[in-house]
């Protein structure tokens, strides 16, 4: 083989490593991979505003990094053994709403009672917002840990890592 051909093999391999890692990508212009941290901190439970349908009084505040940078906050509307299902509340730094479908969390546990790691396995399904995020739609994974006891001002804390695709309705022109 010679190298133009070696260099065309290489080339058209590499072409389709890259649409394969990135799949809603090739199939949507629009679509596009984000990724960030979350840290959030576990407020008194008579802070928190149960949301339709709650038993739990149990929520987070806290702030977003990365491409969706902002503020975020959880409450956690039913516990089912070692499942949590949540209710995201997620604001950008901009102002724009990103709507999300309830979601669960599943805690697992470590030999600190008071440490869990945790994990969104199905991921957290984005179904619109207002500003950029009109029409909206795409998918969050996000993993991490909780600290219950951080003998802090806080009753605990949550450190996420997020990673997903949001495609959005339209571009907005620059």
């Amino acid at each position: 083989m010679n190298f133009k051909t070696v260099a065309q093999v290489i080339s058209l391999y590499a072409a389709a490593i890259c649409l394969g890692a990135a799949p809603a990508l090739a199939d949507n212009p629009h679509c596009r991979q984000v990724g960030g941290g979350i840290l959030t901190n576990f407020l008194d439970p008579s802070q928190c505003l149960q949301t339709s349908g709650s038993k739990v009084a149990l929520c987070t505040d806290g702030t977003a990094t990365g491409d969706l940078r902002g503020a975020i906050g959880v409450q956690v509307a039913r516990i089912s053994g070692n499942v949590f299902t949540n209710h995201q509340h997620w604001v950008t730094e901009s102002g724009d709403t990103i709507f999300l479908n309830p979601a669960d969390a599943t805690a697992y546990t470590t030999p600190d009672n008071n440490r869990f790691l945790g994990d969104y396995l199905s991921g957290i399904e984005i179904t619109g917002g207002t500003g950029a995020f009109e029409g909206a739609t795409g998918t969050i994974f996000a993993f991490g840990a909780v600290d219950l006891n951080l003998g802090q001002v806080t009753f605990g804390q949550v450190t996420l890592r997020y990673a997903g695709t949001v495609c959005f309705a339209h571009v907005p022109p620059p």
